[in-house]
């Protein structure tokens, strides 16, 4: 009787510890997934294409300028849970004055999708007239804007983890009135 006891107790043992050991190596793997593969990442913006969709200007009998330029910005999100992000707004400055503003709608970005957010911004003519280097563009056939676009939003991987991101976006954009072009150069940051 007491070699059964024996047994059994010692069979009860090799089970707890092989037990605690699978619980230990679950726990390991849990805790690698969160810090590598399900680690929440920066959310990359990129304002992608500036298109100059209107250019309207005269100079007689009064000086006047219709700007509409449409804007695509990129964001690719790199996590494995959505990114969604709040209503915010396109800024448009000629030499710091801000000269027009668009409303980005809220969205969302599925995990590992990229999704394009697009708006037309349309420039207040008598405000950027008023800047004092309005005539020399004129002039030179050029005028110099630069757009900004703000993200403020979260990334929500399993509904376990949220993290709160913001990502800004700006592009020096060139008007070139004789061609009836647009050339830009942009940037990002993303912020946790």
């Amino acid at each position: 009787m007491e070699s059964k006891k024996l047994t059994f107790s010692k069979g009860l043992k090799i089970c707890s510890i092989i037990t605690a050991l699978f619980f230990i190596l679950l726990l390991a793997v849990l805790v690698v997934l969160c810090l590598t593969i399900l680690k929440p990442r920066a959310p990359e913006i990129v304002a992608q294409i500036v298109k100059l969709e209107e250019l309207k200007w005269q100079t007689s009998p009064s000086a006047n300028i219709s700007v509409l330029l449409g804007l695509i910005v990129v964001v690719h999100n790199p996590n494995h849970g959505r990114f969604r992000y709040e209503n915010s707004t396109t800024y448009l400055r000629y030499y710091g004055e801000v000269v027009a503003t668009a409303p980005i709608q809220e969205g969302e970005i599925p995990p590992l999708r990229t999704g394009n957010v697009s708006t037309i911004v349309g420039v207040d003519g008598e405000k950027m007239m008023a800047v004092g280097n309005f005539s020399s563009d004129l002039n030179k056939g050029e005028l110099y804007l630069a757009s900004s676009a703000t993200f403020i939003g979260r990334v929500n991987i399993f509904s376990l983890f949220r993290v709160k991101a913001t990502g800004f976006s700006g592009c020096d954009v060139r008007v070139l009135l004789r061609d009836h072009d647009a050339r830009y150069s942009c940037t990002y940051q993303m912020n946790f």
